[in-house]
């Protein structure tokens, strides 16, 4: 897998080819220009995640290219390749906005380079990535639709919304805990004819029996001790509006009836009152269980269960729309920064690799919670890195290399050994004799680690 897009720039072909292959090596696409013009040509029309370019270059200087490119690209990360005399020209190249510095010549085996050079890669990846997601989300999210999504099968059921929002029918939505029914229901709401009136959404589930019957029809003063005045329950309170009863599984047997007869005669009557009263609600119910189920067990009226099943719409949930998983956690970083002043940039590869790889029991209402204590937690940070993520949050990354001493010793060898002998045949051409001689070793040695190492050194020698 390719880690990333880096461009690098320098006036000797030596070190441009040797670092090419060098980073090649490491697993990223790497491009080279010997001119910071005709580089800056090349970034108009390509993306890269790193520039590293060199401080004194005959057209163009380093900062003045960083000035050049900054004109147009906010995102690419640079980093500056600097001899000792130059250093304090590159750190003025970091206050133009360059990522970082490296002194010549350029020590590979030096792990520091390489951190550098990951961080930068990855920091303009989270830039660029950032872009892409504001854009999604300006796209996705609109007044009528809250939903985010580019899950296929949440799209095909936000046409389907668009489809019988208008209908005036009741609606059940089933889905698990936390996959976000009470947004179905307000995007049903926001594309019906009821949109401006009152949406009122109640969890069944957080109602006292005690409490249930008045909260749903209200009561008349003096009804029972404590009624002082006269009051509209939830459904009178919606007229002409949308009424979201979430959990709806949960309503007593009793509650049920009540609710059965004014979905049948669209009229309620108050507690302590004989007078019936007309109201205009269109009702839409979410459950997390079976409500067939709970009809067999004598749980759930059947009648209010037809009644309520006229039109169904069923939410996956989060372990199985895991490409909303980005665009999710973009949205919940916006949020937490308007609503606290915060400053988070992002999140990083690896921490949204812990994300991609958990499954979500508690769904999108779980995702959310996650996020934001991962925004506490990055409150002195750009950006949300995997140490800010909630322990509890299990995962598994897959490994890049043997956790075997033996073979990862092996395959790490291997990978220095065919990046040394590139770099050797680059410098002297394809000629054995000189790579020999440079690298102190026999010719007959070489040719042996060439051949072990499957290196062809023809590769390497320029065609006139």
């Amino acid at each position: 897998m390719e880690k990333g897009k880096i461009l690098i720039v320098d006036d000797e072909e030596d070190i441009l080819q040797s670092f090419q292959i060098i980073l090649e090596e490491e697993g990223y696409y790497v491009e080279i220009s010997n001119d910071a013009k005709k580089a800056l040509n090349i970034l108009k029309n390509k993306d890269f995640d790193l520039v590293m370019s060199d401080m004194r270059m005959p057209n163009m200087t380093g900062e003045e290219f960083l000035i050049e490119l900054r004109k147009f690209n906010k995102t690419t990360s640079f980093i500056v390749m600097t001899a000792y005399g130059t250093i304090e020209n590159a750190v003025k190249c970091m206050k133009e906005g360059a990522f970082h510095y490296i002194s010549k010549p350029i020590d590979f085996n030096d792990p520091v380079v390489w951190k550098l050079i990951e961080e930068a890669v990855e920091k303009s990846q989270i830039l660029q990535e950032n872009i892409k997601l504001k854009r999604e989300l300006e796209k996705i999210k609109t007044d009528k639709n809250p939903i985010i999504t580019k899950n296929p099968q949440m799209l095909q059921i936000l046409d389907y919304i668009k489809k019988v929002a208008p209908l005036d029918l009741t609606v059940l939505i089933y889905g698990e805990s936390g996959v976000g029914k009470e947004l179905i229901a307000r995007a049903i709401h926001n594309y019906s004819t009821r949109s401006k009136k009152p949406f009122i959404p109640i969890n069944c589930a957080n109602i006292s029996h005690d409490l249930m019957e008045a909260e749903f029809f209200g009561y008349k003063k003096g009804s029972f001790t404590g009624a002082n005045e006269d009051r509209k329950g939830i459904i009178e309170k919606a007229d002409g509006g949308t009424i979201f009863l979430d959990e709806i599984g949960e309503l007593p047997l009793d509650i049920q009836g009540k609710l059965l007869r004014f979905l049948q005669e669209k009229e309620i009557r108050r507690i302590g009152d004989d007078k019936a009263i007309y109201i205009d609600v269109r009702v839409v119910a979410a459950t997390n269980k079976d409500l067939q189920k709970l009809v067999e067990e004598g749980k759930f009226r059947e009648d209010l269960f037809y009644r309520i099943e006229g039109l169904k719409i069923t939410v996956p949930p989060l372990r199985e729309r895991k490409e909303d998983i980005p665009v999710l956690v973009k949205n919940f970083i916006d949020q937490f920064n308007e609503k606290y002043g915060g400053g988070i940039k992002g999140i990083t590869s690896k921490a949204m690799e812990i994300l991609l790889n958990y499954d979500w029991p508690g769904n999108i209402r779980q995702l959310e919670n996650i996020i934001n204590k991962a925004c506490v937690l990055a409150s002195d940070s750009e950006y949300i890195n995997e140490d800010h993520i909630d322990p509890t949050v299990k995962f598994t990354i897959k490994q890049d290399f043997p956790l075997d001493y033996s073979k990862a010793k092996k395959m790490h060898m291997d990978r220095f050994m065919k990046t040394y002998l590139k770099v050797l045949l680059t410098m002297t051409e394809g000629n054995i004799t000189k790579a020999a001689k440079l690298a102190n070793i026999e010719r007959q040695s070489l040719q042996k680690l060439l051949k072990k190492y499957k290196v062809n050194p023809s590769e390497f020698r320029k065609t006139s």
